[in-house]
């Protein structure tokens, strides 16, 4: 589409609002979303804000403990479960496919915010770290926040939180730019889930480490993992034999000093050592 016709589209859509108001309502959630994911990875690595993962009124310790447990399968829940192939069809019934990635991005912020206000902080201190350990993981925390963000900006920043998709439908009227290209640059390289590799950094990194700060990180790693599997199941049946490829040479989540030949012969030296035990 050349610049005049995106010109006329754009001025079409502002004087029309059954294209406009979608659109707005888009940019809108991508703007909460903008908000709420540094405050929720703030809230997180226990910085600044007046409740933290690690400070704040709390109920007893048990019902604290049942509480957060609640909480962090809501957050598994929505996130995992709203990301299926098949809900996203079930979704799809009910709004257009263009703004069905905005009701998505609408349900993940409105469970942080539940998440992150409903919390019950448990403060029995499990470790504090001083001096060169206390700045290695506070520098880890921010490591992983940059990394968070470097990462959907590889996958494409817009895409991921939606305005992307109804710009395209609504604004310039062009069909949607697919993503079925497997992403292997960058981080990529290194490891093949970047964001949730800054995820971790966030979630552990912290100089000062409370029993429920140990639940979050103990608790978002397992959803971690599972989403993690979930997805992978996805791509392989979306790139197949490409991405079979670029699971075997790439770890998931962390660089790995060895080389995919020798970490294939490492797998399978365990997996000889496990059938000589059996």
């Amino acid at each position: 589409m050349d610049l005049t016709t995106t010109r006329h589209s754009v001025r079409d859509a502002l004087t029309d609002r059954r294209r406009l108001v979608p659109f707005l309502l888009a940019f809108g959630v991508y703007g909460v979303a903008g908000v709420t994911v540094p405050l929720m990875l703030l809230f997180a690595g226990g910085w600044w804000l007046p409740k933290t993962v690690d400070e704040g009124p709390h109920l007893a310790t048990g019902p604290a403990l049942a509480i957060d447990v609640l909480l962090i399968a809501l957050f598994g829940l929505q996130h995992s479960g709203m990301s299926r192939p098949a809900f996203k069809a079930f979704i799809t019934r009910w709004v257009p496919e263009a703004l069905e990635r905005t009701v998505y991005i609408v349900m993940v912020c409105l469970v942080m915010w539940v998440l992150c206000l409903a919390w019950q902080p448990l403060p029995q201190r499990i470790w504090s770290a001083d001096g060169v350990a206390g700045l290695a993981l506070d520098a880890g925390f921010w490591l992983g926040f940059v990394l968070v963000y470097a990462a959907t900006l590889l996958l494409n920043h817009f895409h991921l939180l939606g305005i992307s998709q109804a710009y395209r439908h609504y604004v310039i009227q062009v069909p949607d730019a697919t993503m079925d290209r497997l992403q292997v640059h960058g981080p990529y390289r290194l490891v093949r889930h970047p964001l949730m590799t800054g995820l971790l950094f966030s979630f552990w990194c912290a100089s000062d480490m409370t029993a429920g700060h140990l639940l979050w990180a103990v608790g978002m790693t397992g959803y971690i993992l599972l989403g993690t599997f979930l997805e992978e199941r996805d791509l392989v049946a979306r790139f197949g034999a490409a991405y079979r490829t670029y699971a075997a040479q790439v770890p998931a989540f962390f660089p790995s000093p060895l080389g995919p030949s020798a970490r294939a012969s490492l797998r399978q030296a365990l997996f000889r050592r496990s059938d000589q035990q059996l």
